[in-house]
Formats: C-alpha cells, sequence, structure tokens
C-alpha cells in the first residue's frame, strides 16, 4: 500500500510544481489560471491524503481515502458534463481520481486493522 501513497504523493507534488504539465503534454491544451489554482489546491489534497494514509493505512482509514478519490471522480464527471472547455481537463482528472479511489479500495480489504 505504501507504493500507491508513494505515486499519490508523487502525482501531488507534479501538480503542485507544475499544474499544467500533464493537461499540455497529453491533452495538447493549457490549462488557464483557474484550471491551475484548483489544481493546486486538488494537488495539496493528494498530498495531504497520501501523508495520512502513510501514517494509518488502515481498512477504514484506506476506505475512506477511496471514497474522497470517487467524489473527486465523480465531481470532474460533472464538471466535464456541464463545461466543455474544460472536458477534456476534467474527464482525465476523473480518470486519475477514479484510478486511485480503485486502488484505495482494493488497498482497504486487504489491508491489516492496527
Amino acid at each position: 500500500m505504501k507504493v500507491l501513497q508513494v505515486v499519490r504523493a508523487g502525482w501531488g507534488l507534479l501538480q503542485l510544481a507544475a499544474p499544467g504539465l500533464v493537461a499540455d503534454r497529453i491533452l495538447r491544451k493549457p490549462l488557464d489560471h483557474r484550471a491551475e489554482v484548483v489544481a493546486r489546491v486538488l494537488a495539496a489534497r493528494q498530498v495531504l491524503q497520501a501523508g495520512l494514509l502513510m501514517r494509518s493505512p488502515t481498512p477504514a482509514v484506506l476506505g475512506v481515502g477511496a471514497g474522497v478519490d470517487g467524489l473527486h471522480a465523480a465531481s470532474m464527471l460533472a464538471l466535464a458534463a456541464v463545461d466543455t472547455r474544460r472536458r477534456p481537463a476534467a474527464l482525465l482528472d476523473a480518470a486519475i481520481a477514479a484510478a486511485f479511489a480503485v486502488a484505495g479500495a482494493v488497498g482497504a480489504r486487504h489491508a491489516r486493522p492496527h
């Protein structure tokens, strides 16, 4: 499970340092200023969540983390549905959040209670 949290922390730190890098490279479309600010806020959440999950990797905490990631994915799908300009970035972010949610749920299922 620690590998997932290292990946999560790395992803968050990358997004904090260069929020538009992934969108620019993958989507070939730069983020606007508002999207960069939101990306940084979400990146800070990823780093914080990685730290909390590394500190207390119990099934309950991992499950809550997976739920937070699921809500993040759902919110990005909602954004994609209503904002055509931000749709590509929102769908990319939804896919990443969904991957973290699934990995977190699997981790919660296999984690040992403390």
